[in-house]
């Protein structure tokens, strides 16, 4: 036995260094960055059954010398720079091993039409550029990955494989609809066929539910990935049977109908829920905030109506810090995740720690409930293109580990509370196009952040940096528009009462007959004294022009 594995050597291994290795049988060179430089047509004098070479250099050609290595029954050369076609040899030599691993390489070519003579139950062949279609599968077969290669055609109508635990296409360009054999694998527990090519029905499989049955699809299951194909249909239903799902990623499809009140009964361990960019709509269903381990919520750019679940502080995970203990067991390797007005692709050990809560690009209504701020474990909140009113929560500066906060586009008012300065991890804020006013917090973060002019572009009503008006005046000039923005109604009110005194005396004299008479013989006395006192006056500017003629 040899084991170097998880170290930091750098040397060039030849064959000479293990010319003298004749009883040799694990040799474990894995991650380090050795590089081996064996010619092709090397014997070892040994034969070895476990081989791991893991982010080793093997050179760009697939080592010939491994042909003779057919009692190996573990086999990785992942991440080891090989670009090749694999060899016929290899289904040969190895098909009594039970593991092969050669995931991230540059290999090429088409894999074998089928593979039901293998005996291995462990295969990744992931992350290559493999072309053609999907072989036929081993019997034993219990973990597959052949994700992130250039496989085509349709998925396999039959798939024989009843022990499949781990079935892994993401990332290729299948064609089609999802067989409705895959129904018949009960025991998985990860299926992930995301990509950008599978049409029609999200799979149902409407199989009558035996409760407490295990011997169903789904009744196993912990990550489901069906994310950036062209499916239709509801929420699946056969979800009901999977209890201890924790990710589920249903984004990027045109799914339909309401999200099902029974998620947190059913699936009460979800951790990951992914729904964004289909057609869902209806309320958020309030039963969601009970699942209380979820972290990680997205149901942006759907057609959910109403207003935000005030409790949404049941959602106990989002109120601290996410734990790192997952167990081994890992739901994706990377996920496209949306967040800075970016799409970033975020690999397990990133994303298992992000704390997100986006309902962005709804028809959400109504005002933000003031619990949102004890989710104080929040990274990334998104609330905007939405329908949302009344003012900004003053406590969402809670909100400590905040790296992206987005509320544009809404209708929200009154002025920014001054707490946002005590977001110190904020590196990205968007309060664009509201009706907000007043003057803007100051704070070294807020300050430091990018692009401020369009931070709060579209607000009109606030004033002091970055948008350049000056408080004080904007203050003058806001009160001075209050005032001329209150003379229409200035003007209406006199004028309503001009017409109610007049009717109201022009009502009293048609009751009263000796008002009536008194009220015209004061008019004709006044008639009289005008008349009079302008004939007289006229008579004297008369008489004076007269005298002054020459």
């Amino acid at each position: 036995m040899l084991d170097l594995s998880y170290n930091k050597f750098s040397s060039v291994l030849t064959e000479e260094h293990f010319a003298g290795l004749l009883n040799l049988e694990y040799l474990d060179l894995s991650y380090n960055s050795l590089r081996l430089v064996i010619k092709q047509k090397w014997v070892p004098p040994f034969r070895l059954k476990v081989a791991r070479f893991a982010s080793c250099q093997l050179g760009l050609s697939f080592p010939e010398w491994l042909r003779w290595q057919s009692d190996i029954d573990v086999l990785v050369v992942s991440n080891a720079n090989l670009d090749d076609v694999i060899p016929d040899w290899f289904w040969v030599t190895f098909s009594r091993a039970s593991f092969l691993r050669a995931s991230g390489n540059k290999l090429h070519g088409s894999l074998p039409g089928d593979l039901q003579h293998m005996s291995a139950d462990h295969i990744y062949l992931g992350s290559n550029k493999f072309t053609g279609e999907v072989p036929r599968l081993p019997i034993n077969i219990v973990r597959l990955n052949l994700s992130s290669n250039s496989l085509s055609g349709s998925l396999p109508s039959e798939l024989n494989a009843p022990l499949l635990e781990e079935f892994l296409l993401a990332n290729n360009q299948f064609i089609g609809t999802i067989p409705s054999s895959i129904c018949q694998l009960t025991k998985l527990k990860r299926l992930d066929l995301s990509g950008k090519q599978l049409t029609g029905d999200i799979m149902q499989c409407q199989k009558a539910l035996v409760p407490n049955s295990t011997d169903q699809f789904g009744s196993d299951m912990l990550s489901l990935a069906l994310n950036n194909n062209d499916l239709t249909g509801e929420f699946p239903k056969f979800l009901q049977r999977s209890s201890g799902l924790m990710f589920l990623d249903l984004s990027y499809n045109r799914l339909f109908g309401g999200l099902p009140e029974w998620l947190p009964q059913k699936m009460p361990h979800m951790k990951i829920l992914r729904v964004r960019s289909n057609m869902f709509s209806g309320h958020i269903p309030k039963s969601l905030t009970s699942l209380h381990g979820l972290h990680y919520l997205d149901i942006a750019h759907n057609n959910m109506t109403g207003s935000i679940p005030w409790s949404l502080s049941n959602l106990k995970a989002m109120m601290t810090m996410v734990s790192q203990d997952t167990g081994d067991y890992i739901y994706e390797e990377s996920i496209p995740v949306i967040t800075k007005d970016q799409k970033r692709d975020y690999t397990f050990a990133i994303y298992q720690l992000l704390v997100v809560l986006d309902l962005s690009s709804n028809s959400l209504a109504g005002q933000v409930p003031e619990e949102i701020t004890l989710l104080i474990g929040l990274t990334n909140l998104n609330l905007s293109n939405n329908q949302l009113t009344g003012v900004i929560p003053n406590k969402i500066g809670d909100l400590r580990q905040l790296d992206s906060l987005d509320l544009s586009i809404n209708e929200f008012s009154g002025e920014i509370p001054s707490s946002l300065s005590a977001l110190t991890y904020l590196s990205h804020l968007n309060l664009s196009y509201n009706n907000l006013s007043g003057a803007i917090p100051s704070g070294q973060q807020l300050q430091a952040l990018a692009n401020q002019m369009y931070i709060y572009i579209g607000n009109p009503g606030l004033c002091g940096d970055p948008v350049g008006r000056n408080c004080s005046r904007h203050d003058a000039e806001q009160s001075d528009l209050e005032d001329i923005d209150h003379m229409p109604s200035v003007y209406l009110a006199m004028s309503i009462g001009f017409v109610v005194g007049l009717w109201t005396v022009f009502c009293t004299m048609l009751m009263k007959r000796t008002w009536r008479a008194a009220f015209f013989q004061f008019v004709d006395m006044m008639y009289d004294m005008v008349y009079v006192q302008v004939a007289v006056r006229w008579a004297h500017v008369m008489e004076t022009t007269q005298d002054g003629a020459p």
